[in-house]
């Protein structure tokens, strides 16, 4: 285990972003031809309350999981009430809908988000079997905490808590040929840049700083949220697609050898790779971005930062 996956009290970390698709073998193929590694096939199961039993929920998933946070591809198996949730999402676009927030306390932060005006839906404690690196069953445990839905409309906004990050960052799924290391930054796009950037820092109880005119980003005790309008984003990243206001765009990812990543996404069947610009310095061709095909949807930086703009 990282110990940095799990937060101390009062701290915040970006800790994970989920592609909702509507063919899991479809997008873990488009994601694997990038030089991930992927956890196998799981399904998801949940207890709506202590005590209550233990049910599907109507998802599977697999993860790729990074030294710091990771990446989620999740899919509707059935029509519960999560299963059509993900199925209308993926009506909207194919690509990231859901951000999760990791704290130490979800139910701390669910009552403080409860007293700001956020609505909420009821604390879950969401599991699925994983098998360990000795050959073992163990059970993944996390207690999640979402906005109610429709009050974050930009997708799935949760806190959770990790109960057993051993199990979760295993060693056999670190070492990406492509070197990715960690979740860096998250790019919402959205119609009132200062609405959104006033909600999110609510939301985070942290402060929301301009970046340029049309952007803004919220630190985090790791990782962070860069908002944009649709016209800045266009700028900053001109091949990328802006199907809906508002939307989860894409991520940066810190990668130990962007070349290498570069070299395994230009030899990918499909792959759009944009090298991008860095200020006077010129074009940086390890500072690129992957504008996803349809199979999993979305744009994804590597670099050595992983930050759309090169400095905090």
């Amino acid at each position: 285990m990282i110990p940095s996956q799990v937060p101390s009290a009062g701290e915040k970390l970006l800790d994970h972003i989920a592609h909702w698709v509507p063919d899991l073998g479809a997008a873990s193929g488009t994601l694997e031809s990038l030089g991930f590694i992927l956890t196998p096939w799981s399904e998801q199961h949940a207890s709506s309350r202590p005590g209550a039993p233990i049910a599907p929920v109507g998802s599977a998933n697999r993860c790729i999981m990074l030294r710091s946070g990771y990446l989620e591809i999740l899919a509707p198996l059935s029509l519960t009430p999560i299963g059509r949730e993900l199925q209308a999402g993926i009506e909207r676009y194919v690509g990231v809908h859901l951000l999760a927030f990791g704290s130490s306390d979800t139910k701390a932060e669910q009552a403080r988000l409860e007293a700001r005006g956020f609505p909420q839906r009821p604390v879950v404690a969401l599991r699925r079997e994983v098998e360990t690196e000795k050959g073992a069953t163990a059970t993944l445990r996390f207690t999640v905490g979402r906005a109610e839905l429709g009050s974050m409309a930009e997708g799935r906004v949760q806190f959770l808590t990790h109960h057993t990050p051993e199990h979760l960052w295993q060693t056999r799924w670190l070492g990406h040929p492509n070197t990715a290391e960690e979740l860096a930054e998250v790019w919402i796009v959205v119609a009132d840049l200062d609405e959104a950037a006033e909600r999110y820092a609510a939301y985070l109880d942290l402060p929301a700083q301009p970046i340029e005119t049309g952007a803004a980003t919220i630190s985090l005790s790791r990782g962070r949220v860069s908002l944009f309008t649709a016209e800045t984003f266009r700028k900053r990243l001109p091949g990328a697609e802006v199907p809906t206001l508002p939307y989860i765009a894409g991520y940066g990812l810190a990668a130990s050898d962007p070349g290498r990543a570069r070299e395994l996404a230009e030899s990918a069947s499909g792959m759009e790779v944009q090298v991008l610009e860095r200020g006077s310095n010129g074009t940086d061709p390890d500072r690129f971005a992957i504008h996803l095909p349809a199979s999993a949807g979305g744009t994804l930086l590597f670099s050595r930062s992983g930050y759309l703009y090169p400095t905090r």
